[in-house]
């Protein structure tokens, strides 16, 4: 498994990047709705549509990669690969409220400066509906230049779309 692609869940904490991991993982890690839940990063491996195997980190969450708090540290550490317990990732899965991108498109922003391949995930669809707010992902998409899926990953909802935009050749493993 040591060619496996690694993607790093990353976002604001109750986003659901929990929730996504385990439907990507089909694992059952905790999920509640406060901060600090996820206060160190999880490990898990799953397998794309088309049968090949790849690892997810589930980060904790974080405002910014400023390291203002020991989870925005681990988190950071993660993607510049400065832990020696973890491989710098393949390709980072930024989940992205769609209920307040642009609070949550602060800290995507500064993953996609790292210059690590991004997929944006605009998770939680469905609330963002439900309070009159539609995100245009496909101008997302073109203008920060990288895959954006709309997501309500509770549901499994665009779960296809995600595995699609994960299977892309760019995020072979180079390690």
């Amino acid at each position: 498994m040591a060619n496996d692609r690694l993607f790093a869940l990353v976002g604001n904490p109750n986003t659901g990047k929990t929730t996504l991991f385990n439907g990507l993982t089909g694992l059952r890690q905790k999920v509640a709705n406060y901060p600090g839940v996820t206060v160190e990063k999880k490990e898990g491996e799953g397998r794309d549509r088309y049968g090949n195997s790849f690892r997810v980190i589930d980060l904790p969450g974080a405002y910014s990669l400023r390291a203002n708090s020991p989870d925005e540290q681990v988190t950071r550490d993660v993607l510049v690969g400065q832990r020696a317990d973890t491989p710098r990732p393949d390709c980072v899965i930024c989940v992205v409220d769609a209920s307040n991108p642009e609070r949550h498109l602060f800290l995507a922003t500064q993953v996609l400066e790292l210059g690590l391949p991004v997929i944006i995930v605009l998770n939680k669809i469905d609330e963002a509906a439900a309070h009159g707010i539609a995100v245009a992902a496909g101008k997302l998409e073109e203008r920060l230049g990288v895959p954006v899926v709309p997501m309500q990953a509770d549901e499994r909802v665009g779960m296809e779309q995600l595995q699609v935009a994960m299977s892309r050749e760019e995020w072979s493993a180079s390690k």
